[in-house]
């Protein structure tokens, strides 16, 4: 039972953390990281809606945006073509942090034991894989939207 509990601590604290260092990562950084054809990559938005049904659920999960001074991606404040990027770029954010902490949340299995072991790895696939399908999602609209394949338009 010791090991649930340290588990739980660690995954608050991971959080925390992994989610203040994000929310510094400075604009000009996430700028730099869109110009890169990685982040264009991946399933078109009707992969999503199709095969995975995001926009059933998709409204329904915590938005975090605006912790530690970030930005919230929950609904367009505006159409703007820079109000439009910028949401682009905080996608990319959001996609770090929970990448992020799918790599550190499966640490417990150090100290956990026996058919605990699951319990980090499922903790982490279900607490973060949804989110990075939101942003991949998302950010593929809003490319379209923007007109964000020519990557120039992210240059400062």
């Amino acid at each position: 039972m010791t090991g649930v509990v340290l588990s739980i601590a660690y995954w608050v604290a991971s959080s925390l953390v992994i989610g203040l260092a994000c929310a510094h990562i400075p604009v000009r950084i996430l700028r730099l990281l869109g110009r890169s054809a990685w982040w264009l990559r991946g399933p078109s938005p009707h992969w999503y809606r199709k095969a995975i049904y995001i926009g059933l659920w998709k409204d329904r999960v915590p938005e975090a945006g605006r912790f530690g001074g970030g930005v919230s991606k929950r609904h367009l404040k505006s159409r703007d073509r820079g109000v439009l990027e910028r949401l682009y770029l905080e996608t990319i954010r959001a996609e770090l942090v929970h990448t992020g902490l799918l790599m550190v949340q499966c640490f417990p299995i150090v100290w956990l034991k026996g058919g605990l072991l699951v319990l980090p790895i499922g903790y982490a696939v279900v607490a973060n894989l949804p989110f990075i399908a939101i942003q991949r999602y998302n950010r593929a609209r809003l490319s379209r939207l923007v007109g964000i394949e020519d990557r120039r338009i992210l240059d400062e």
